[in-house]
């Protein structure tokens, strides 16, 4: 039955299956929410177990479909709940009669060196400061700038190590200019090692959110563009990077790309089409 204690029991199984396969916290509270919703949808006499494609069409239709929900929280939820009958019921459902939608690519929208320049330099706080320059130029999401331990930044050799997505570690490169506000912000803060951005505790990493809301109240503040986000200033790094000659393979390992032709959309934004040979501008 669609209870409250059965409910709980089946996304500790979810979450144990994901933990076996390496995933992250990140992916399994997404799954968590998209499954908590699906056991919703249906009233707490209906016996789960017995569902089949047909009833599960009915609420991805009523859920997202109707409603216009974007593609990718679509898919999330789809994955959820195959993993959820596998797992639970080992029963694995018709991926012909409830597909994953196809994404659409669409060209990143990135921020002007000028107005990141203005940004960083009208930063007062060192910590901002630090947030805005590794993803600007060290090309690092949001969770990965919360994550970064000072154990991680060699600036030796100008490379931090970056725990991506799926605990997967990679190195990226760490400019002069990183260097000098990392060093200066740790002499302040007197961090010698851990966490480079702890909470209060000093034990735990801090909650990336406080990140994306910094940097939604900075939108106001410049009145940027509604697209841009936190993680535009990861798609400037990689198209700046290439429009200075940079090796597409060298950034798809900085990026933690895992595939090619994910970190192939940053050539559209990083050609001069002032300097394409064969055409003549009158």
């Amino acid at each position: 039955m669609n209870t409250e204690e059965n409910q709980k029991m089946w996304i500790n199984k979810v979450h144990e299956n994901l933990l076996l396969r390496g995933r992250s916290e990140k992916t399994f509270i997404n799954y968590r929410c998209r499954l908590t919703s699906f056991f919703k949808y249906f009233n707490k006499n209906t016996n789960i177990q017995e569902l089949r494609e047909e009833q599960i069409i009915q609420f991805l239709n009523d859920a997202f479909i109707k409603t216009n929900r974007c593609k990718a929280t679509y898919n999330v939820a789809v994955c959820s709940i195959r993993l959820f009958y596998l797992v639970c019921f080992n029963v694995s459902l018709n991926r012909l009669l409830i597909p994953s939608s196809k994404l659409s690519k669409k060209i990143p929208t990135i921020l002007p060196k000028d107005k990141f320049l203005e940004i960083i330099n009208g930063e007062k706080r060192l910590k901002h400061k630090c947030w805005l320059i590794l993803a600007f130029c060290s090309g690092l999401r949001v969770d990965e700038i919360s994550k970064i331990k000072v154990e991680n930044i060699n600036a030796k050799e100008h490379k931090l190590k970056v725990l991506g997505k799926g605990n997967k570690e990679r190195y990226t490169i760490l400019p002069d200019i990183t260097i000098t506000l990392l060093r200066l912000y740790c002499k302040e803060k007197k961090i010698k090692s851990g966490y480079l951005f702890p909470r209060t505790n000093g034990k735990e990493t801090m909650n990336s959110k406080t990140i994306i809301n910094y940097f939604s109240v900075l939108k106001d503040i410049y009145n940027l563009n509604e697209n841009i986000s936190f993680h535009s200033l990861r798609h400037s790094f990689a198209t700046y990077y290439l429009s200075n000659g940079g090796s597409l393979l060298t950034l798809q390992s900085m990026l933690g790309h895992t595939n090619l032709s994910t970190t192939t959309i940053y050539l559209h934004l990083s050609q001069n089409f002032n300097e394409l040979e064969g055409i003549k501008y009158v």
